[in-house]
């Protein structure tokens, strides 16, 4: 999927269709995804799975140092709909509402006919992509196609897509955003597997997703039984169970998730070399528990 079927559409246009399509499913949805040539969307019951149960489209998940709603994440983006002069939506940090956002300012800025006014506009959409859309959405749009739909994974590729195709008419950062500076990585040490397995699954701290249906592939394959629950409880469960094999799959995926940010720091810069760095940093620190964990239990038998 790529934006050339699409540019008879306005930028605004495709991402306002975009962030639509993230929302709770509806008869209109048809229509949308069939101007942005994705096909028919799925039932309901998929996008729940999506992003209700998986990667669910909320900045502050990817963003806050607990990985969890709200927070100083949130409290951020909804900062900057009041510097702009907005009241903070509900859900000031859910993608549909920032690509809503994002959309309005473009259409602001076109239609300003004050250049200095138009540079306020272009300077206010500059931040609003750098700061409040790609510090997070390639990883969460990664998460998506991690979940096995073909529909979301094609709609993920392309709002990936049209946000980078936007940011290269802006001038990009020459340092890290904001929402990444100082963001905590994960602890040197942890009291129980509990706290380990909350740490791994907050995106940034260990620079990758794990998604509910990796989870549960991760324990079918590894021969663990399965405990139904919130992501961290799984992860868990798994880790006390077997944490050599857990702990040494988890830094193969962070492996893998390494790679796809470095791929990405041609076009997205320090954004993805950070994620990068704390991918790699997930990697090695699991393969050293894992190391000392299999020496301690060696020691025991």
């Amino acid at each position: 999927m790529t934006l050339e079927p699409l540019r008879t559409r306005t930028t605004s246009e495709v991402f306002r269709a975009l962030g639509v399509l993230c929302e709770t499913p509806h008869p209109s949805h048809a229509t949308l995804a069939g101007a942005l040539d994705l096909g028919t969307p799925p039932p309901a019951a998929e996008h729940t799975q999506v992003f209700t149960l998986g990667t669910v489209p909320y900045a502050a998940v990817y963003l806050g140092k607990e990985g969890m709603l709200g927070g100083d994440a949130a409290d951020r983006v909804a900062g900057f709909w009041r510097a702009l002069g907005y009241v903070p939506p509900a859900e000031a940090d859910h993608l549909a509402a920032l690509l809503g956002l994002l959309a309005t300012l473009g259409e602001a800025e076109a239609a300003e006919l004050d250049p200095a006014r138009a540079a306020l506009l272009g300077r206010a959409r500059a931040v609003l992509l750098w700061e409040h859309l790609l510090t997070w959405v390639p990883t969460f749009a990664r998460g998506v196609a991690a979940s096995g739909s073909a529909f979301y994974t094609d709609w993920a590729a392309l709002l990936v897509e049209a946000l980078v195709a936007e940011s290269a008419t802006l001038d990009a950062p020459d340092a890290l955003p904001v929402a990444l500076t100082g963001a905590p990585g994960l602890p040197d040490d942890v009291d129980t597997v509990r706290d380990l397995a909350a740490a791994l699954l907050t995106p940034v701290r260990s620079g990758l997703v794990l998604t509910r249906v990796e989870l549960a592939r991760a324990a079918r394959d590894l021969g663990l039984g399965l405990r139904i629950g919130e992501r961290s409880y799984v992860l868990a469960s798994m880790l006390e169970q077997d944490p050599v094999a857990t702990l040494a799959w988890v830094a193969h995926r962070a492996d893998a998730w390494g790679a796809h940010h470095t791929r990405d720091a041609e076009t997205l810069g320090p954004v993805a070399r950070f994620w990068a760095e704390r991918a790699t940093t997930t990697a090695i620190t699991c393969r050293a528990r894992r190391d000392s964990t299999e020496e301690v239990l060696s020691d025991v038998r």
